[in-house]
């Protein structure tokens, strides 16, 4: 569990916080702490979620080698779909689900589909881009035209809407790229 011990060490020494400190609010003796910053220790489960939880972070991000070690591919039967206005709004979640602070979704709306976005957290920010046809996304009572190749960004956490009009499918990307704290 080398990944965990040095991912830990980093996460709490970028929290600013001492061994001490991070084991009072993971609840758990600062020797347990300690050990599970030493390449051979093996915590249990219940260790590793409560500092997780205590970090603010994703096991994913104790777990396996930093970002700038490891990549991602995901195969498309690992892509999780939302499907709205009988099956004519299709958001296929093209990003890893493990990926922190960005979700991207390839779209596609058939003709005369008119489908609720959810409004994202605060400060997040959506950037949605036309691949084909032409896309209108209504940002609160504010219809923006998207042909494509163009690209309109917008708050995410604002109430908004995607609808095609046209009579040809429509294909986007949906990119929201979240703050993070």
């Amino acid at each position: 569990m080398s990944e965990l011990a040095d991912n830990l060490r980093r996460l709490r020494k970028q929290a600013k916080l001492t061994q001490a400190e991070l084991a009072e609010h993971a609840h758990l003796p600062r020797q347990t702490l300690a050990h599970m910053e030493q390449p051979e220790s093996n915590p249990s489960v219940q260790s590793v979620m409560a500092v997780a939880k205590a970090l603010g972070v994703s096991l994913d991000e104790l777990l396996t080698a930093v970002p700038e070690q490891r990549h991602y591919k995901v195969s498309p039967k690992d892509m999780q779909e939302y499907r709205a206005e009988s099956g004519r709004f299709v958001a296929r979640l093209v990003s890893p689900i493990a990926s922190k602070g960005v979700q991207m979704h390839f779209v596609t709306m058939q003709p005369g589909c008119r489908s609720a976005g959810r409004p994202h957290p605060l400060g997040a920010q959506e950037f949605f881009y036309t691949l084909t046809g032409k896309a209108t996304v209504q940002i609160e009572d504010e219809p923006v035209e998207v042909p494509a190749g163009f690209l309109v960004q917008f708050p995410g956490h604002r109430r908004h809407l995607y609808a095609n009009g046209g009579t040809e499918p429509t294909t986007a990307l949906s990119v929201v790229v979240f703050r993070l704290t």
